[in-house]
């Protein structure tokens, strides 16, 4: 992760906090048509708050990370695609350029989500 921190994610109470380092994969929509955002899952850190951070099966072949505090979901990882996804959109779509493989594009396409290419 030597390109330094992209953002930060924290829970809605703060017990835990995740870095996002180097560039998104690509965007997409969920299964409820809401924006996310696909990060290479080797991108995500625990910033802090690792005693709270609850890694539990979300049903859809992945697992969510949540906080066990307030009970957000700060991501949800899918080991076989090595992705992370992330509930939002980027601001910077402009500059995004698809780089997930056609293999990860089947596999998060079979669980639910609608990969968008940039536009």
């Amino acid at each position: 992760m030597s390109n330094g921190p992209y953002g930060q994610i924290a829970c809605r109470c703060g017990a835990v906090t995740l870095l996002v380092c180097g560039s998104p994969l690509g965007r997409g929509q969920d299964a409820g048509d809401e924006p996310v955002t696909f990060w290479p899952l080797e991108a995500i850190q625990v910033g802090g708050g690792a005693d709270e951070l609850d890694i539990s099966p979300d049903g859809r072949g992945g697992n969510a990370w949540g906080c066990r505090r307030c009970d957000e979901c700060l991501l949800n990882a899918h080991d076989e695609a090595g992705v992370a996804v992330l509930a939002g959109d980027l601001e910077e779509t402009d500059d995004l350029s698809m780089a997930l493989t056609l293999s990860q594009r089947l596999c998060l396409e079979e669980l639910g989500y609608r990969v968008v290419a940039g536009e």
